[in-house]
């Protein structure tokens, strides 16, 4: 696990991926623009030789009270193989990677 820090920008995502040769991106947003942060990752990914790592997301990616069902339908859209609501517990997350790589 490399944390990045706080304000991520997806080249900063992007470039620490490359360098540490990362099976997967988990985005975790404190804020609540987590959906406007992740826009285009999915190709700028893609463009820079990371096609298909799994991409996960969670925390509070929207501004506002929205129903997570459709919070999550748009960041799969854009692509993110898994999305998590606020207060998800971290034994989740690890569940998933656990059937994203087969272990």
């Amino acid at each position: 696990v490399v944390n990045l820090g706080v304000m991520v920008s997806q080249s900063e995502f992007i470039n620490a991926a490359i360098e540490t040769n990362a099976d997967a991106i988990l985005v975790s947003s404190l804020y609540g623009h987590g959906e406007i942060d992740c826009q285009g990752l999915r190709e700028k990914c893609d463009e820079a030789g990371l096609k298909n790592i799994p991409l996960l997301a969670g925390g509070n990616l929207v501004v506002g009270k929205q129903e997570f069902k459709d919070v999550e339908a748009r960041f799969k859209k854009m692509g993110f193989d898994c999305v998590y609501p606020p207060n998800t517990p971290i034994e989740t997350t690890i569940a998933d990677l656990h059937k994203i790589f087969g272990l």
